[in-house]
């Protein structure tokens, strides 16, 4: 397949970033005195930017929660997060241009992509605070793509389908994410471990 851009979402699809996420979230939610919340709901709200990671998961007023988190994460976005099996190696043996688009804020993003290690195979990185809009929006796409005839998005959930749909791009989804039931099946294609996709882009 000739695609003359790979954009992939990052939390999810390069790496698994739940357990700090989570923990940060939880301690958030504690010293606030919020209702505690499990692991796997915060895990099941991942994927449309912090504001919807804190709508999701507790109450009115949403403000301090989403300063005290934003705080709490920035110090703890390293400490359990990595990458998936095969993301480096495949990185590696991937050619042409890459970029990472993620709905995380983009100083963060940036921030892991670094502390991974990975920063080198992208020739850009942004976040959900990038452009004016954010993933699925259709905008947001086209300013990422900047111009590619053939992009291809790679990514682990609805909101990434849904951006390349919007974008009248293919996707491939990604099956050892954060996604919830159904929201792949519109997918181009799937692959059920990263390095499948030196595979499916010969």
């Amino acid at each position: 397949m000739n695609y003359d851009l790979l954009v992939f979402d990052l939390d999810g699809t390069l790496c698994d970033s739940a357990p700090d996420i989570s923990a940060s979230l939880r301690r958030t939610l504690a010293r606030m005195g919020r209702e505690p919340i499990s692991h796997e709901k915060v895990v099941a709200a991942i994927g449309s930017g912090v504001r919807k990671l804190i709508e999701r998961t507790t109450t009115p007023p949403i403000e301090p929660v989403m300063d005290a988190f934003m705080k709490e994460y920035s110090e703890h976005l390293l400490d359990a997060t990595k990458l998936y099996a095969g993301v480096a190696e495949t990185l590696e043996r991937i050619p042409g241009r890459k970029i990472v688009l993620s709905n995380k804020p983009e100083a963060m993003s940036r921030k892991v992509v670094d502390g991974l290690g990975i920063a080198r195979h992208f020739d850009a990185v942004y976040g959900g605070d990038s452009f004016p809009v954010r993933k699925p929006d259709p905008d947001c796409w086209r300013r990422a793509v900047n111009g590619a005839a053939r992009p291809l998005m790679i990514g682990d959930s609805g909101t990434d389908v849904q951006t390349a749909r919007n974008g009248g791009a293919a996707v491939v989804a990604v099956t050892y994410g954060y996604f919830k039931p159904g929201e792949l099946d519109e997918a181009d294609f799937r692959i059920d471990r990263f390095d499948q996709l030196l595979s499916l882009l010969r």
